[in-house]
């Protein structure tokens, strides 16, 4: 699981909520990808948060190196990106309540 924290000013939250939901969707098929999800803190610093799920750690890996990441980024908006704050974190799932768990199976 991959999260990026998002601290967006005030005047360009609007904008980038659009740009997500206008997104291309070119990771949608892309092998190993589960989701994702835009998020809006109801707390905290963080005005957005950005979730993937992926099947692997290689499959995020991969997605990374792909034609398909860098379209998809070229299509920010970069003048709200570079007022944006980021903060990317990286999970390990141990659980998911939709699947069995590995130490029930």
């Amino acid at each position: 699981m991959f999260i990026s924290h998002l601290t967006v000013p005030e005047a360009d939250r609007g904008e980038l909520e659009r740009h997500f939901r206008h997104r291309s969707g070119l990771v949608d098929g892309f092998p190993g990808f589960l989701y994702l999800q835009l998020l809006r803190p109801q707390a905290g610093e963080a005005t957005h948060t950005f979730l993937t799920a992926w099947e692997s750690r290689e499959a995020f890996r991969e997605y990374m190196r792909s034609r398909e990441h860098a379209e998809s980024h070229a299509r920010e908006p970069g003048e709200i990106m570079g007022r944006t704050q980021v903060r990317h974190e990286a999970f390990e799932v141990l659980m998911d309540s939709r699947t069995q768990p590995e130490w029930l199976a």
